[in-house]
């Protein structure tokens, strides 16, 4: 009976050794599996620390951007495209002013008709004018400008031959005689006083079918933000299209305001040149971010005996933004393809994001441009 029970002590001993070593390892095993090594790193408070600036990239997306400024806009406004662009010639004559609508506009060139004075192409496309005009009649230039965009031709009229040879180039063209939604205001003699609502005549060009581009037109020109070999010193700038009409712009802050000096005034000195508000409530000053100015040869259109400046080829330009400015060339092979401008170097100059004011200008044309 001793030794059954030294026998049973014996195995019940063995037991528990067993047990305790299994739960030793089983400790161990948890220990090694939850044990995190780290490691510290000391800064030196002494050593200055190295700030990397971001590199913004500009991309211009036709859906979205303005293709006359290259800003994004908000999606009220590039939600309602497609759309048509419409550009209306614009009086410049002292009768004609102050205009209406120039400020509303998308972008404007300006170019030289007889005379020596000039006219507008008010471009429209997202933006839009209540009261826009003067309106007049269309000159040999203008299609050459429009063309790139898909833009219709909005005029009072034009010389005897000129409307069918624009339309020849591409150009769809929306005269007074044809158009309900023109009106003559009572205040202003004729020819300076045709007036129009932007968005009245868009109906009515969509009521005819005019050609239009889809998704929409590329840009003016490249936009961009590397001004790198750009120039300091822009305060004023002179462009002296003849004898007869000199435009000035002043830097008024981050915009450049507009002066004129016009033989035809009786102030032989620069004038601010203002526009009427919509409401006709007030006048202000005309004012641009960027003045764009592009030299080419004058010319007579043998169809009219109309002065007018080459927009094909290669010639100067000059862009000037917010006191500072550059030199290049334009160039275009075509009246169908945007203007490319390059700097002194051959490389392509990237155009700041900014309202556009842009001077057609003959090489006989002058431009200074001043500290």
């Amino acid at each position: 009976m001793k030794k059954i029970l030294s026998f049973i002590l014996l195995i019940l001993l063995v037991a528990c050794s067993s047990t305790n070593d299994s739960n030793a390892v089983n400790e161990v095993d948890i220990t090694t599996t939850t044990s995190i090594a780290t490691t510290s790193t000391s800064i030196d408070s002494n050593e200055p620390l190295t700030t990397i600036e971001p590199t913004i990239q500009y991309v211009f997306d036709v859906e979205r951007m303005s293709p006359f400024t290259g800003k994004e806009l908000p999606p009220e406004t590039w939600l309602k495209r497609p759309k048509r662009v419409i550009a209306f010639k614009i009086d410049n004559n002292i009768n004609a002013r102050p205009q209406s609508g120039l400020q509303e506009a998308d972008a404007v060139h300006e170019i030289l008709v007889e005379g020596g004075m000039t006219r507008f192409l008010a471009f429209f496309y997202d933006n839009t004018s209540k009261y826009l005009g003067p309106i007049r009649s269309a000159r040999p230039t203008d299609p050459t400008v429009i063309r790139p965009y898909g833009g219709t031709l909005v005029v009072s009229g034009a010389t005897a031959g000129l409307i069918p040879s624009i339309r020849d180039l591409g150009v769809p063209v929306l005269e007074e005689q044809n158009s309900p939604v023109m009106f003559r205001i009572s205040n202003r003699n004729a020819p300076h006083n045709l007036y129009a609502d932007t968005e009245l005549v868009r109906e009515n060009i969509e009521e005819r079918g005019f050609y239009f581009l889809q998704p929409g037109p590329g840009p003016l020109y490249p936009f961009g933000l590397d001004q790198n070999n750009w120039s300091e010193g822009a305060d004023k700038i002179t462009v002296k299209y003849s004898e007869s009409t000199t435009v000035i712009w002043k830097l008024d802050g981050e915009k450049y305001s507009r002066f004129i000096i016009d033989k035809y005034s009786e102030n032989k000195e620069a004038v601010a040149h203002n526009f009427i508000s919509q409401d006709g409530n007030y006048t202000d000053i005309l004012q641009t971010e960027t003045v764009v100015v592009l030299q080419g040869p004058l010319y007579k259109d043998p169809a009219t005996t109309l002065p007018s400046v080459l927009t094909v080829g290669v010639g100067n330009a000059y862009i000037i933004n917010n006191d500072r400015y550059i030199e290049g060339t334009w160039r275009r092979g075509d009246i169908i393809e945007p203007f490319v401008l390059t700097d002194m170097n051959g490389v392509d100059i990237q155009v700041p994001p900014s309202t556009q004011w842009i001077h057609i200008l003959p090489n006989e044309g002058e431009i200074i441009i001043d500290n």
